[in-house]
């Protein structure tokens, strides 16, 4: 059979599922719950959260409501915190605590929902003591059936709620891959990489206490695995953990999915100009890229024992988005990337063979907001993502959503910067030093963009897109709390931004930044997830003055502490990296602390 789109077909997978299991329930007797003869009312909740800290702390949870009785046209969902949490912030609903009972009540886009379908909705909250999740969770006053990750599904709460009787009634979906999904990430949960977490024990031991406890709070967040060469698959000298190790432990976690990084493409981040490509073209690079990497790791994506674990599968960060800007720049080792297609072959390849596999999601790279936010550079990277994609076996149905700002710091918002078209003195910001006449000036606003651009060139309106916020919080101190009253155009830009590198092509081991919003699914319409792709804490390259004792390898400029973003030319562009930076995917223990320290929301 044909592939189909496969995010089409999981939603009519995941459709046709719940009709099956609304016969079955009424073929058992009276539908449980129903609030009035004319209003068939049930329902089902996944809750999933994400916590930190250590006695108390902050947590990001996701909630998925399905509703398996009749369409709604509008909606209230409530649910009662058993400990002491309080809600400082929600999406996708209107939302209001009293004591702990919380409401949320459906925004005027997402009041409609059809019977089988579901809406996404979350929010930040503070827990002391301990963080249990909620387990009354109600729909319109009838009690829903509550699924937590890695606990026995509840039946509806209520006195008469008891759980429908005989196997045929179940309406639980299978936690991984058995069952295809629209939103990978959606109702379950991430895997924890143990070398991350060995990681920031590392310095959370070199740390005070206050410091060390906020670090240990960390260490159950779920963080991406980078495959960045052949023997990251396979095995091989320094290798500690290979793909299957990490499957394996993905499986005994109980973990719902897990984020894989393909990075591995010949010759690949050509902008570098200090590239630590294993493979190059000139050296038969594209068919080892086939067959020693691309190949295994489907290989073992198909294995049986991972069929119900997720898998979100990030392909290939930056190359394409490098060949725009790249190649626009001159840069000559992307304009021969572009030349030869030697990119656009590789990823090609790999969407074919993972895209046929149904507990893998792909998730091809789109920029940020700081490098393609561009009008003419948004455009041109558009048309590039969806002329590799049309090439594939199955075309567009191949990919499953985007990825943006991964490894990099574009913030989520800016909260005073309202617009590329707000004026100060009555001249737009557009036009100040730091904006450039770029008109996304935040990363949520680039990632629906971008999103939009792609389904108006035929992809599916469900392409989902994931947004890396492992290091965008800038937070800390020196966090600006409100707009600049000053009337030059770039004092007020450069006040009142929460980005405060020196320029947005800064992008390696910036100073000031922060971790940002913990991995939470569906956190606004469009958007697949939050996730922690670039593991904080691992340095992006080599900075000066003093290289590591064993490197063998130039100073990349742009992590140079003292360089410049424009070498060779007339004007000075600070890089805004930290000094003594290790080699790229190295510990960077200083890196690590600042990202605590400057985390926004705070931990």
């Amino acid at each position: 059979m044909s592939f189909g789109h496969r995010r089409s077909v999981r939603a009519i997978l995941t459709a046709a599922a719940a009709a099956v299991s609304v016969a079955a329930l009424a073929a058992a007797g009276p539908v449980l719950g129903a609030a009035s003869a004319d209003a068939a009312v049930t329902c089902q909740v996944t809750y999933a959260s994400t916590q930190w800290g250590t006695g108390s702390g902050g947590f990001t949870a996701g909630i998925t409501v399905r509703n398996t009785g009749e369409r709604l046209t509008g909606w209230k969902l409530t649910f009662t915190f058993p400990r002491s949490q309080q809600l400082t912030q929600g999406w996708s609903a209107r939302w209001t605590q009293l004591a702990g009972h919380v409401t949320a009540e459906n925004e005027s886009w997402n009041g409609t929902v059809a019977s089988g379908g579901s809406v996404q909705l979350g929010f930040n909250g503070t827990w002391t003591g301990d963080n249990m999740p909620p387990m009354d969770f109600a729909l319109n006053g009838v009690p829903c059936q509550v699924i937590v990750p890695g606990t026995s599904p509840s039946p509806p709460a209520g006195p008469s709620a008891s759980p429908p009787a005989g196997p045929s009634a179940s309406i639980t979906p299978s936690p991984g891959g058995d069952v295809p999904v629209d939103n990978p990430f959606a109702g379950a949960r991430g895997y924890v990489d143990p070398g991350w977490a060995a990681d920031v024990e590392s310095s959370a031991a070199k740390v005070d206490e206050a410091t060390a406890e906020k670090m240990r709070g960390l260490k159950n967040t779920p963080t991406a695995v980078w495959l960045d060469r052949i023997a990251d698959v396979g095995g091989g000298s320094g290798v500690a953990r290979t793909l299957k190790d990490h499957l394996d432990t993905a499986v005994e976690q109980g973990a719902g999915y897990i984020t894989l990084v393909l990075h591995d493409l010949p010759d690949r981040d050509c902008r570098s100009r200090v590239s630590s490509a294993e493979l190059h073209e000139r050296d038969n690079g594209l068919d080892r890229y086939k067959a020693e990497f691309v190949d295994p790791v489907a290989a073992l994506l198909a294995r049986p024992e991972y069929r119900n674990l997720r898998v979100a599968a990030v392909v290939e960060p930056r190359a394409l988005a490098d060949l725009v800007v790249g190649g626009a720049l001159g840069i000559y080792p992307c304009v021969q990337a572009r030349g030869s297609g030697v990119y656009v072959m590789g990823i090609r390849y790999a969407l074919d063979k993972l895209s046929p596999l149904p507990n893998v999601y792909t998730y091809l790279d789109a920029g940020s907001a700081g490098w393609t936010g561009w009008e003419t550079d948004l455009a041109a990277l558009a048309t590039s993502v969806t002329e590799t994609v049309r090439g594939t076996a199955a075309g567009l149905n191949s990919l499953d959503g985007i990825a943006t700002n991964v490894a990099d710091y574009i913030p989520l918002e800016e909260p005073f910067l309202t617009g590329p078209d707000q004026t100060v003195a009555g001249q737009p910001i557009k036009q100040s030093r730091f904006i450039d006449w770029n008109p996304y000036l935040n990363e949520r606003d680039y990632a629906v963009a971008m999103r939009s651009a792609l389904i108006a060139k035929g992809f599916s309106s469900m392409l989902g897109v994931v947004v890396d916020t492992s290091r965008d919080g800038w937070g800390g101190p020196a966090r600006p709390t409100a707009a600049s009253t000053s009337l030059n155009i770039d004092t007020f830009v450069d006040q009142s931004r929460v980005d405060r590198r020196p320029s947005r092509a800064a992008e390696c081991n910036q100073n000031g930044a922060g971790l940002g919003a913990r991995p939470v699914a569906a956190p606004v319409p469009g958007v697949d997830a939050y996730q922690w792709i670039k593991r904080p804490g691992e340095s992006d390259g080599v900075g000066g003055p003093l290289l590591p004792e064993d490197s063998d390898r130039l100073v990349d400029y742009r992590c140079d502490p003292n360089g410049s973003l424009t070498p060779g030319s007339d004007g000075f562009r600070p890089t805004g990296a930290l000094p003594n930076a290790p080699l790229a995917g190295d510990w960077h223990h200083e890196q690590f602390v600042m990202l605590v320290e400057n985390a926004y929301p705070a931990l």
